[in-house]
Formats: structure tokens, sequence, C-alpha cells
């Protein structure tokens, strides 16, 4: 009983946690709609969408169990209808996160199947597979999570000069650098109700964020400038499916992406990179700050666990 009466709170708290967290995201993103898109930094805002899932995972694991374990008397026999009632519904969080999963990777493997039926291997020097497909596929896309791929198809090397053919690899290679299908998968893992749009922004800040690490001159953002101008006008009228990233698709905006590189100056990439080097000091600082008050916040989860089973 003991044992059940844990987990019971522990995913209750987990649930409760995730959906205060969650809210707060989507009342904070409310405010960040009024940043220009070009404004955006999808580090920031993938960070920003999984901030509730790390912090339930991180909060119930690092002190909602050890506070039970340390705190809660063995012999204690407390009604846990409400937790068990909470547990039950973060079970069917989780459950219909991994559904979304599934499905999500069996479609997109079906669809990735029919795209490489046949399709012809190229040796362009770049670090992943790349291969030149003679299905309707979209034009240039970055395919696969745990071993991604490059999938372009025959228009695509038709359409594109050597340069513009290269630099737009370019970008998917750093789509696979950011590993933004991985990230595409989690956010499948951790649904909520009005996410959509803060997704729908990353996948733009990402688009915008991969442009500026594929090129490093001039010459070569106009060449992807006008890589994306031309392969526009040869879009499948499928959207391309999860857990890929294509490089030109209805979700992103074209004429913004294309301003931007026409408009390219020296340091764009490093100065888009620039939220990454606070991640670590800030982590360190919390991890350093959670060491320190350690016990009295276990004595603190333990009242608030107490509070959710009465």
């Amino acid at each position: 009983m003991f044992m059940l009466r844990g987990i019971a709170v522990s995913l209750a708290f987990f649930a409760l946690l995730y959906s205060l967290l969650s809210l707060l995201v989507l009342c904070t993103w409310r405010y960040l709609m009024l940043l220009r898109p070009g404004e955006r930094r999808a580090e920031f805002l993938f960070w920003m969408r999984i901030a509730p899932l790390v912090a339930s995972a991180a909060v119930t694991l690092a002190l909602v169990v050890p506070a039970y374990v340390r705190l809660e008397p063995r012999s204690i026999d407390e009604d846990i209808a409400v937790p068990l009632a909470l547990g039950f519904g973060c079970l069917f969080l989780m459950g219909l996160g991994l559904f979304r999963v599934v499905v999500a990777h069996k479609k997109s493997a079906r669809i990735v199947t029919g795209w490489l039926a046949g399709a012809d291997a190229l040796d362009a020097s770049v670090p992943a597979p790349l291969f030149r497909t003679h299905q309707h596929a979209p034009p240039l896309t970055l395919v696969g999570v745990c071993s991604p791929s490059i999938v372009v198809s025959d228009a695509t090397v038709d359409r594109l000069t050597t340069d513009e053919l290269h630099v737009a690899v370019q970008h998917e290679i750093a789509h696979m650098r950011s590993r933004d299908n991985l990230k595409k998968l989690v956010f499948h893992c951790s649904p909520f109700p009005g996410m959509g749009p803060l997704e729908a922004a990353w996948q733009d800040a990402a688009e915008l964020a991969a442009d500026d690490q594929a090129v490093t001159s001039v010459r070569e953002a106009l060449d992807l400038a006008a890589a994306l101008i031309k392969l526009s006008r040869i879009l499948p009228a499928r959207l391309a499916p999860a857990f890929t990233m294509a490089l030109v698709s209805g979700n992103s905006s074209l004429t913004l992406r294309v301003e931007r590189l026409l408009a390219w100056e020296e340091g764009r990439a490093c100065r888009s990179t620039v939220f990454s080097s606070y991640i670590v000091p800030l982590a360190c600082a919390a991890l350093l700050a959670a060491i320190a008050s350690y016990g009295p916040a276990l004595t603190v989860t333990h009242a608030i666990s107490e509070w959710l089973v009465r």
C-alpha cells in the first residue's frame, strides 16, 4: 500500500505541475507572439515548449519521490482516491504521447519508404546519406531521427545549379546537426491543448536558423535565396510528414526567408546561437541553488504532497 500510494502521489504531482506549467507557457506565448518572426529564436522556443515536461519530470524525480520515501510514515493509512484519479490522468497523458509518436512514426516511415523506392545514392561529400528520388516527394527533405538522411527529388536536381544545390543541402545538414527531427518527436511526446501555434513558430524559427547556419558568404546567401524561389514553384500537394524537415514547405514564411537572405550580413549565424551560451551557466546556478536548499525543499514538497492526499 505504501508503494502504491507513493506512485499515485508522484504521478498526480507530475500531472498537476505539468498542466500548470503548460498553461503558464501558453500565457507567456501570447505575449511573445507580438515579436516579429525574424526575432524569434528556435532554441528559446524549443526549450519554452518542453519546459513543462522537463521541469515536471525533474521535480517529481528529484523532490517528490525522495520526499515521500524519507518523510512519509510507512504505517499511515490515507485515502488516495484523489491522487489515484490524477495518477490515472497522468498515465493517460503519457499513453497519449506514446500513441502520437507511434502513429506519426508509422505514417512517416510509410511515406519515406515510398520516396526511397528506386532512389539513387549520391556522393555529395556530406555527413549524411543523400538520395535522389524519382518518386513524388518534396524538393529537399531531411528524414529520420536516429539515422537521418537527405532526400532530393529529380525536379530539384534538374532546376538548381550546382552551387544552389550545395547550399540547399547544407541547410538540411544544419537541421541534422540541430537534431530538429528529434525535437519534433519530443513535441509529440508531450501533448497539451493549444501548443500548436508555439510549435509552428518553432518550425519557422528553425528554418531561419538553418538558413543562417548554411550560408557563410553573400554569394551562398543569394544561391540559397534563388533555390528557395525555384523550389517554391514545385511544392507537392501533400506536406512533408512528421519527423522530417523540408527545405520548402507551406509551414514557413518563404518571403521572410528570402528577404533575410538577400539582406544577409556576416556574423548572423553567431548571433543566432547566443542563447546557447547562457544555458550552461544558468543550469549550473540552478543546480547549486537546488543542492543548497535540498533539505528544506524536501520538507516543503512533502507538505504539498500531504495537502494533495487530503
